[in-house]
C-alpha cells in the first residue's frame, strides 16, 4: 500500500491510496465518521479495474486533519488487532476441545 497526501489545508486534506480500495477504506471512513471532531469524511475509488482510493477529510476549525486521520486510523488497526486476538483464541480453544 503507498499513501500519498495531495492537498493540505487548514481542516482538511485529500489522501490518495494505491493498493486497496473498499476493504480499508469504508472502515476507516465510518471510523472518522463516528468522530465529534470530523466534518466530513469520504472516499472515492476513480477507477474500478485500479486498486486506488481518495480520501477526503475536514475537521472542525483548530484540528490537524492529518492527526485525525492517524488517530482514526491506529484506533482502526487496534480494533482489527483485537477481533483477530479474539478469533485466534476461540479457534485454538475448539481445536483443543474437539469442537468444529
Amino acid at each position: 500500500m503507498e499513501v500519498e497526501v495531495k492537498e493540505v489545508g487548514p481542516s482538511e486534506i485529500r489522501v490518495v491510496v494505491r493498493g486497496e480500495t473498499h476493504t480499508l477504506l469504508a472502515p476507516l471512513i465510518e471510523e472518522l465518521n463516528a468522530r465529534d471532531d470530523v466534518e466530513f469524511a469520504g472516499y472515492d475509488v476513480p477507477h474500478p479495474l485500479k486498486e486506488e482510493g481518495v480520501i477526503y477529510l475536514r475537521v472542525k476549525d483548530g484540528l490537524d486533519p492529518k492527526k485525525v486521520l492517524r488517530e482514526a486510523a491506529i484506533k482502526l488497526v487496534e480494533e482489527y488487532e483485537g477481533l483477530e486476538r479474539s478469533f485466534r483464541e476461540e479457534m485454538e480453544r475448539r481445536v483443543a476441545t474437539g469442537e468444529t
